[in-house]
């Protein structure tokens, strides 16, 4: 009787072993907190997701619950300043103050000043060059870097606008 060279047969227990072994790692049990939700209308709902008004439920053999740190507000700790720190007068203050909003001025009228100019050269930027097409890669780089500048400027406009309109 001739051998098959290519008659394999497979062993069916490495494969029952390794399909318990799969199942067994699968199966580990999830740990989820349970809610339920009654709303206006007298509907209940469960689910795992905390909703305001929602009971916590308790369910038997389940494992407990990991402390969960997002529900736990943190306080900020408040250290009043020592007797001798050093205090700041109002008018002292006042002054700082004052000038922090002239420089904030002055750094919004430069930024204006260098969104125009942005402006300026994107359309110039804009215009096909001789022999240049609007889907060619030099064109469309060039413009994209021009868009960039000026909304850059335009951001940093709006950064000090919000910036001053926190002062004082």
């Amino acid at each position: 009787m001739a051998v098959n060279k290519w008659d394999v047969t497979l062993d069916p227990m490495p494969i029952a072993r390794f399909s318990f072994l799969l199942c067994l790692i699968l199966a580990a049990p999830a740990q989820a907190e349970i809610y339920k939700y009654v709303d206006e209308s007298g509907r209940v709902t469960f689910t795992d997701v905390y909703r305001k008004g929602a009971k916590r439920i308790e369910l038997p053999g389940a494992p407990a619950p990991l402390p969960n740190r997002e529900k736990t507000p943190r306080r900020a700790s408040y250290n009043p300043s020592p007797a001798d720190f050093p205090r700041i007068d109002t008018g002292t203050q006042k002054r700082r103050d004052d000038i922090r909003r002239q420089v904030l001025q002055d750094e919004i009228a430069d930024e204006r000043r260098n969104a125009d100019e942005a402006r300026r050269q994107l359309a110039l930027g804009e215009r096909l060059q001789p022999g240049e097409r609007a889907t060619d890669a030099t064109y469309l780089n060039r413009v994209k870097k021009l868009h960039a500048t000026v909304q850059q400027h335009e951001q940093n406009v709006t950064s000090i606008q919000r910036e001053l309109a926190s002062l004082k």
